[in-house]
């Protein structure tokens, strides 16, 4: 057994306790603590592997930087594990089948990252789809939620379908699954004239990246989303929002490190669009929001078109390694912040909502939240104003760089509309820190008093500033292991 795949092992071992105990004797605060002792046994060992172990095969790849990335998976996936416990035991529905969904789900999600085969890759993807509709559609007594279920399994089954068809043309070309042989395969024995094979396989690609931007609520597949967001139960939009996407953009990092996709001019052409779409459309539809989640909602398609940004810049500099490391570390670094932040974020909202605190989400419900919980506003305050990307916070590390590898590999006008963007941007998240600042008489809230709220509020804050402070440290950490 390669030690390079047990934290896997370890997450299947631990959703395989969780199942024959919750059969056997339901303990809700038992489940709990075996899930998060799971979760973070296998972080631990991740951690140990990223640079000593390496593991690839006709399915699998992890590299250095995808171990970095897996490592990052489990990290949110142990956060988000320590905000459930408080949220299920306010519900009624049985609360031990969730952790079993959220282990599957997570353990597709790191399969989707480390896939270096269009099989691997569909298999880990409907893992966790599969698991991802469940959980949106946990709590039957709310129509909200059975709504954004039955719309997310089927926008799902519908993108999934658009990807098999790619998959299945690829595959008729190329005679190959693998991602390092597929164009290869294509230019070393054509099947029929050469325009023939840019025709087909241009096709291919534009239904495999509908499919995947139907996953990412990318524009223009991004309608369903705030809908998503808005029905579903906090913890299950926070683990879309945070896990489900992140795993297919580490993919796509590690396809343009290393294969020569790049290379089609008609994926940088379809993506450059896509991510210019998500940009504007995103920022544009979130300044229409009156409801903080369908904010976050549409901010998310922005912030992942910023990515697929950072992703365009790695494919033109592969060649230059020194280049490449930069951008690639560009990309790396705003997921990470991006993910940080808005975990974080939906952690202050599930806070909020403990307890029936905070009874809906509209921005005009956050009114003098700082004269009734300061803390929690504060925080709050510091999170929107590093999704604006403002200095000294890690948004605005993150948005620097971006912009850094954008410049060198010369992408002026999807920097344009990243300035533009951010700008947009920034009046929806100041709207939010104004509604809490302004004074009411009607006391909404009620401070949180507890040890490990307070405690919890101070770790945000210095995560996401000291990072926005000092992020010489972390940026060394991930060029360090992308080198080598």
């Amino acid at each position: 057994m390669n030690a390079a795949l047990l934290p896997w092992i370890i997450i299947s071992s631990t959703a395989l306790i969780v199942m024959l105990l919750t059969a056997i004797k339901r303990e809700h605060a038992y489940i709990s603590s075996i899930t998060s002792l799971g979760l973070f046994i296998a972080l631990i060992v991740q951690i140990i592997n990223i640079k000593t172990v390496t593991y690839e095969s006709n399915l699998i790849s992890l590299s250095n930087t995808a171990a970095l990335l897996s490592a990052l998976l489990i990290l949110l996936a142990l956060l988000l594990s320590g905000l459930l416990y408080p949220w299920l035991k306010n519900i009624q529905e049985p609360r031990e089948e969730y952790y079993l969904l959220f282990l599957l789900a997570t353990q597709g999600a790191l399969v989707v990252a480390a896939s270096s085969h269009f099989a691997s890759f569909f298999l880990g993807m409907e893992l966790m789809s599969l698991s991802l509709v469940a959980m949106v559609a946990y709590v039957d007594r709310s129509s909200k939620s059975l709504e954004a279920g039955i719309k997310y399994f089927v926008l799902s089954a519908l993108a999934s379908a658009f990807m098999l068809m790619a998959i299945a043309i690829i595959y008729l070309y190329s005679g190959t699954l693998a991602f390092n042989q597929i164009l290869e395969q294509l230019s070393s024995n054509p099947v029929g004239s050469e325009n023939a094979n840019n025709i087909i396989l241009s096709t291919a690609i534009v239904l495999l990246l509908v499919g995947v931007a139907f996953k990412l609520s990318l524009a223009p597949c991004h309608l369903w989303v705030a809908d998503l967001f808005e029905g579903a139960p906090l913890a299950s939009a926070a683990f879309l929002a945070t896990l489900a996407k992140a795993a297919i953009f580490i993919l796509l990092i590690s396809l343009f490190e290393t294969t020569l996709w790049y290379q089609q001019s008609s994926v940088i052409t379809i993506i450059s669009m896509i991510a210019a779409a998500s940009m504007l459309i995103g920022n544009l539809l979130a300044l229409l929001q009156k409801n903080i989640l369908r904010l976050l909602a549409y901010s998310s398609i922005a912030h992942f078109g910023y990515i697929l940004l950072a992703i365009l810049a790695i494919a033109p500099s592969v060649a230059l390694s020194e280049q490449n490391s930069l951008n690639s570390e560009a990309a790396i670094f705003y997921l990470a912040a991006y993910l940080v932040t808005v975990l974080s974020t939906f952690a202050i909202l599930m806070l909020l909502n403990d307890n029936q605190q905070l009874k809906d989400f509209n921005i005009s419900s956050f009114k003098g939240l700082f004269w009734y919980s300061p803390a929690t506003a504060i925080v709050l305050a510091v999170l929107m104003l590093s999704l604006a990307g403002i200095p000294l916070t890690i948004g605005f590390v993150g948005k620097f760089y971006l912009t850094l590898a954008a410049v060198n590999s010369q992408l002026w006008w999807l920097l344009a509309v990243l300035i533009v963007s951010s700008i947009i941007g920034l009046f929806y998240y100041l709207r939010v820190i104004l509604s809490m600042l302004e004074k009411t008489e009607q006391r909404s809230y009620v401070a949180p008093a507890s040890v490990l709220n307070i405690t919890i509020l101070a770790l945000i804050s210095l995560a996401v500033v000291g990072l926005g402070v000092f992020p010489g440290q972390l940026a060394l950490v991930i060029q360090q292991i992308i080198i080598s």
